[in-house]
């Protein structure tokens, strides 16, 4: 019964930092009808609703693609092209969050196969030593809220966005996967 739970805890780890990974409202504006957008680790994303409007606002920027009415414009791209610090800041965290997010997904996929493949009868993953074993279920939870601290660390604090969907997916991500391991390690198994 431990194993099945671990098993689903680890899954929905993995399919939540997958998720979060790939989201684009990492950070939302605090009041909805200042814009419709976010921002996702490495990018900002606006809707502007008018046709036109985005292709006016990347002439304006120096900068961004259109993608439809979907303004998007990355972090690294704003840094070079403005003179500010905080979209080099926002680079920055952004390249630490997604390095832990995807780590810990590397990891939380391999701590999903150890589970689940012994359950279907195959013995793959049974060469890995205890140690191992154990680094990679920490490091599953633990790789994603480290690169989430790591982003949260870089923002600017003018307090004018709030954590979005994908960062809440984030950080349920990685208490999953660092509860994962805390039952495997301290739970004692039925005998």
């Amino acid at each position: 019964m431990k194993g099945m739970i671990m098993s689903g805890m680890m899954a929905l780890c993995l399919i939540l930092g997958i998720m979060a990974a790939l989201g684009n409202t990492w950070l939302v504006p605090e009041d909805d009808e200042d814009m419709d957008g976010g921002y996702s680790l490495t990018a900002m994303h606006m809707d502007m609703e008018e046709d036109g409007m985005c292709d006016l606002m990347v002439g304006m920027m120096d900068g961004g693609e259109c993608d439809g009415s979907v303004l998007t414009w990355s972090f690294s791209d704003a840094c070079e092209t403005t003179e500010e610090d905080d979209p080099c800041d926002m680079a920055t965290g952004g390249m630490m969050g997604t390095i832990g997010m995807w780590a810990g997904i590397v990891c939380a996929l391999m701590v999903t196969l150890m589970l689940v493949l012994p359950m279907a009868g195959i013995d793959a993953m049974d060469a890995m030593p205890d140690m191992g074993k154990m680094i990679t279920s920490w490091g599953a939870g633990g790789l994603m809220l480290l690169g989430i601290i790591g982003w949260w660390m870089m923002l600017p604090s003018d307090g004018e966005m709030a954590m979005g969907m994908s960062g809440m997916m984030g950080i349920g991500a990685a208490l999953l996967g660092l509860a994962a391991a805390a039952m495997d390690q301290f739970m004692p198994a039925d005998e």
